[in-house]
């Protein structure tokens, strides 16, 4: 059989079929030699999942639930709904950690935002840290000294100009940043003492739809010595490179803790400086769906002063499906084996 293979985008990166189009519909993808972890969730119920994670978060038993709703493609029977349930759960999250990691990671994953979703606060992402604990540790308004963080997340709106450009929600995806540089947002020049995720966003908007299944694909590759500034981060919808953040890739500057594109004001892109300390590798996976009762306020006040839209102020409902991280490009899963018959 004929493989079908990447192709390179302008920026030099894979983009449409990756190492999914040896496997269609995914089937047997996680035994591939360049797969770290694979998650389908083709379990017989959630506590045969949570097995194969290091950490659930599940409150009272009412954010996650398995379902059997999956990807067109996808060869899978079931995919994995996290709700969160304003005044009773902030959704729900599985998380995996490993002693060691590779310094360089793609993490592909499905995602379906319910037709009436509102406004998210934080979603998926990798991290790496030295002797990583086996539950999600919080680190917010704080810079990392020998650890790093950084997630694909929908927001609100766009910060690349000032007055902010809104969305509808979900909004946009964007990357939200911790490094051990990163900048504060209590000064222009981004020096503070207070840190919050920083902004990277691409220059043309990637919105997020609702009601339909999503390939989401990021990167991380670290720095290749604690000194040097080489690290990269990039992101892909539906095989279609989307952003990427390398020395070079990209001309911008920064403006508090935003790093804005803009090819007139700004110079190269200087590159992730993700690891000061070598010890530190990408060990950390957090599929998450958290929705705050801020998050939620905002959603409200959002509704309100947009009627028309459906927009659910009371619950957030997500599905993930077929996820997989591996040490190269994966892309969309590639279509041709019939689902097996019941």
């Amino acid at each position: 059989m004929m493989l079908l293979l990447a192709v390179l985008s302008l920026a030099g990166l894979p983009e449409g079929p990756g190492l999914a189009a040896r496997y269609p519909g995914d089937r047997g993808l996680a035994r591939d030699p360049a797969v770290v972890f694979a998650e389908d969730f083709e379990a017989a119920d959630l506590r045969q999942l949570g097995a194969r994670w290091d950490d659930v978060s599940n409150t009272d038993g009412g954010a996650l639930a398995l379902t059997d709703d999956v990807p067109a493609a996808s060869v899978g029977r079931q995919s994995l709904r996290v709700s969160a349930l304003r005044g009773q759960n902030t959704g729900g999250h599985l998380y995996k950690v490993w002693p060691q990691g590779p310094d360089q990671v793609f993490l592909r994953f499905y995602v379906k935002f319910a037709p009436d979703y509102g406004l998210c606060h934080h979603f998926v992402s990798l991290g790496g840290k030295p002797g990583a604990p086996k539950w999600p540790e919080g680190a917010a308004g704080l810079r990392p000294a020998s650890a790093f963080s950084t997630g694909l997340e929908p927001q609100r709106a766009s910060y690349l100009t000032w007055p902010e450009k809104p969305y509808a929600p979900p909004g946009i995806w964007h990357f939200y940043t911790y490094w051990p540089e990163m900048h504060s947002y209590e000064t222009p020049e981004g020096r503070g003492s207070r840190f919050y995720g920083n902004d990277f966003e691409p220059a043309e908007p990637a919105v997020v739809p609702r009601g339909q299944w999503l390939c989401c694909e990021m990167m991380v590759k670290l720095n290749s010595t604690p000194e040097a500034s080489d690290g990269e981060q990039a992101f892909w919808i539906d095989g279609k490179l989307k952003a990427w953040f390398a020395p070079g890739s990209v001309v911008g500057y920064w403006m508090r803790d935003t790093y804005r594109l803009d090819p007139t004001r700004g110079k190269p892109f200087e590159g992730l400086r993700w690891r000061t300390d070598g010890r530190v590798t990408i060990n950390r996976l957090w599929l998450s769906h958290y929705v705050s009762d801020e998050v939620f306020g905002a959603t409200e006040s959002w509704a309100k002063a947009n009627p028309t839209v459906p927009v659910n102020t009371q619950k957030a409902v997500v599905w993930f499906d077929d996820l997989v991280l591996a040490r190269q490009y994966i892309g969309p899963i590639a279509s041709g084996e019939v689902k097996p018959a019941d």
